[in-house]
């Protein structure tokens, strides 16, 4: 049952599986011819041993030394494990500048294990593996360009090789590295004993004994010489200084030199002052007596002026500029005599203490050399152990190296559009289950029956029959659409054993499940088999039986009977289908609940029911309007119409909820709209497609 399930799932939603299928296919199919080329170039190199560098160092008498080197090791996965470590692959990267799309050099792993993006993209990639059989490892480079796989392969190798020499000559650098820090120690203790008899000399002022007595016989003549200049320019400052002194002496308030005017505003502008006091006294003098008060006031300021002038001129005196330069450079020429006098009695003291400084630099200097001894030998040692290292060979060499690959290794049409096809169909059958894990939809009778417990009379399957009709009224009474129909009718004559149903109400949850188009069809049925049978349009809202056939008119229907402008006979109407009458809604009223709650409608009902063998109701939706439920009440039975796929779980409880509240029962619910395609195990003989003709494909007759 399980599988029937999956395989009616399937049927159901077959075209979101072969969209799932279609699009990936396709989609590799195009990722196949979009994508960058990857080709495949290959390098291969041996693994060896050889003694010749051995031999080599026993000939220069570096026996010993040749047998502690050992060679790289021969375990090929020890190799390939140092082939891919990432000082390998970084040089590589390097040296190729192999960069990823955003510019950036690519990690060393990436050129390992280059991910989904970068096997999609063609990202340059190495892999080695050994040889079946052999000591011979093949190294794989795969890029977007042959040229740049070849030059992988090649690069791959060479920077290998070069490491794996590295790794021999690894104990003859440690020796070599030991020695160098030995001499890197003895230099530096080298340095330090010649910096120490550099500083011993420095210390006791001494590089050459009989050059530094010549040197300070020499020094001593020059500050001697220069005593005696530096005595001569004495002489010279200070007749210089008293020269000055004695011209400024000679200068008074009455007698000025015209430099000192020039260069002092101060006295050049008490001079004017004074001068011009003199004269307005000399004027006043004229009419006055020296005793005037006028005479006495100008006497005072000339007084005041002549002191002012006075101090300026002393103000001047002492700071003149020609005398404090002279005072200045005598004083420098004094404290040079003193220095020079300073230095010969030192250089003269210095004679004495030669003998004592040679003893002290000598002992300094034998440490010196032993010192250098030692260095020259260990450089000596250094020369050996290089020698030795550059005899040292690795054990593998390139024995064939890499190959322009004339075409391209991936992606391959074919199979990319075979992973794309297996791919879509899982991911199909996904979108499948996903799907039907989302629908919330009833879908089948067990579904149906799960949410909405009340005896399911009737499965109607999805049908579509020829010139886009609905109706079943050109079908043989054979046909398996029929037979649904057929079914239904039984189940409501057997639902009516106790109490015979001559007012039956069909509704719904909402609109579009195909309840007036199975009232219509239900109707016909019955009609086909000898009943006579009434269709009422009750939905006053949105009516639609009157469109069922071209001779159906809307103008009056069961809106102008209860409003009492026409009668039910005339309000009855007739149809192309024997003993099936019509009763359409009428012009929709202004208050359709009212109308549908009314008395009247119930007594029009009951004298309906008595004229006809079945009077089937139309009602609109329970879940939209609260109509059928008052219809529901008026009738004998009440039929719910729930379509398959569409009709969610929620609505169904919904109504149910809502029919308890009203104290409604239901006859029984008919699945409409039913795909029952693969579903013969549960819908049984008219569980057969039919084809947008209109015909069986079976029996080639109208479905």
């Amino acid at each position: 049952m399980e599988l029937l399930k999956v395989w009616a799932a399937l049927l159901r939603r077959k075209w979101l599986f072969l969209q799932g299928v279609v699009f990936f296919t396709v989609g590799a199919a195009v990722l196949a011819l979009v994508l960058p080329k990857s080709y495949e170039a290959t390098s291969k190199i041996s693994v060896e041993s050889s003694d010749a560098s051995m031999s080599i160092l026993a000939d220069m008498d570096l026996t010993e030394m040749a047998q502690s080197l050992t060679g790289a090791s021969d375990d090929l996965e020890t190799m390939i494990a140092l082939a891919e470590m990432r000082p390998v692959l970084d040089e590589v990267i390097w040296r190729l500048q192999l960069r990823d799309i955003d510019g950036e050099l690519l990690p060393f792993d990436k050129l390992l294990v280059p991910g989904i993006d970068g096997t999609l993209l063609a990202y340059p990639t190495v892999s080695i593996e050994p040889q079946q059989g052999t000591d011979i490892l093949i190294v794989l480079a795969t890029t977007n360009q042959p040229e740049l796989s070849a030059l992988l392969a090649e690069t791959m190798v060479e920077v290998y090789l070069a490491q794996s020499q590295d790794v021999a000559k690894q104990e003859t650098r440690d020796a070599l590295k030991f020695v160098t820090a030995e001499l890197e120690r003895l230099r530096t203790q080298f340095d330090s004993a010649l910096k120490t008899v550099a500083d011993a000399k420095a210390r006791q002022q001494v590089i050459d004994v009989e050059s530094e007595v010549k040197s300070a016989v020499a020094r001593v003549s020059d500050l001697y010489a220069a005593r005696e200049e530096a005595d001569a320019q004495m002489a010279d400052v200070r007749a210089q200084i008293r020269q000055h002194g004695v011209f400024n002496e000679a200068e008074t308030v009455d007698l000025i030199a015209p430099s000192s005017q020039a260069s002092n505003p101060l006295i050049r502008d008490l001079k004017k002052a004074l001068a011009e006091l003199q004269q307005a006294r000399a004027k006043e003098l004229l009419d006055k007596t020296p005793k005037h008060p006028d005479i006495v006031l100008l006497d005072t300021q000339v007084r005041s002026v002549e002191g002012q002038l006075a101090m300026a001129l002393r103000e001047q005196h002492d700071l003149d500029p020609e005398v404090t330069a002279l005072r200045v450079q005598l004083a420098g020429l004094i404290q040079r005599r003193e220095q020079i006098d300073s230095a010969a009695a030192t250089i003269i003291q210095e004679f004495a203490l030669y003998p004592d400084k040679m003893r002290e630099i000598a002992g300094f200097q034998l440490a010196a050399d032993a010192t250098e001894a030692i260095y020259k030998s260990l450089l000596e040692t250094q020369y050996e152990i290089a020698v030795a290292e550059a005899m040292t060979v690795s054990d593998m060499r390139m024995v064939e190296g890499s190959r322009l690959p004339d075409r391209a290794a991936s992606p391959k049409l074919l199979v990319w559009v075979i992973l794309g096809f297996f791919i879509g169909n899982a991911v199909g059958l996904g979108l499948v289950f996903l799907a039907e894990y989302v629908d919330d939809s009833v879908k089948d009778a067990s579904e149906l029956a799960e949410v909405l417990p009340i005896p399911l009379i009737g499965i109607v399957p999805k049908y579509r029959l020829k010139d886009r009709k609905e109706l079943i009224d050109g079908l043989p009474a054979t046909d398996p659409l029929f037979e649904a129909y057929r079914a239904i009718r039984n189940s409501i004559a057997f639902a009516g054993v106790d109490q015979a149903i001559n007012i039956l109400t069909v509704t719904s949850c909402v609109p579009g499940e195909g309840k007036s188009t199975l009232i219509t069809n239900l109707a016909i049925c019955m009609a086909q088999d000898g009943q006579r049978v009434l269709v009422v349009d009750g939905d006053l809202r949105r009516p639609t039986q009157h469109r069922a056939f071209p001779t159906l008119a809307n103008e009056r229907g069961i809106s102008t009977v209860l409003a009492g402008t026409c009668t039910a006979d005339e309000a009855i109407q007739t149809t192309p289908v024997e003993n099936l009458w019509m009763m359409t809604s009428g012009p929709v009223p202004a208050n359709p609940g009212r109308l549908v709650e009314s008395l009247r409608l119930r007594q029009l009902l009951q004298q309906l029911a008595g004229r006809f063998d079945l009077v089937l109701v139309d009602a609109p939706p329970l879940l939209v309007v609260g109509d059928a439920a008052a219809l529901a009440r008026s009738a004998k039975g009440l039929i719910v119409v729930v379509e398959a796929q569409k009709t969610s779980r929620r609505m169904l409880r919904d109504l149910r909820m809502r029919l308890e509240a009203a104290g409604i029962e239901p006859t029984g619910a008919v699945l409409n709209k039913v795909d029952v395609r693969g579903q013969q195990a549960y819908y049984g003989y008219y569980a057969r497609p039919v084809k947008a003709d209109g015909k069986d494909p079976k029996k080639g007759r109208v479905a």
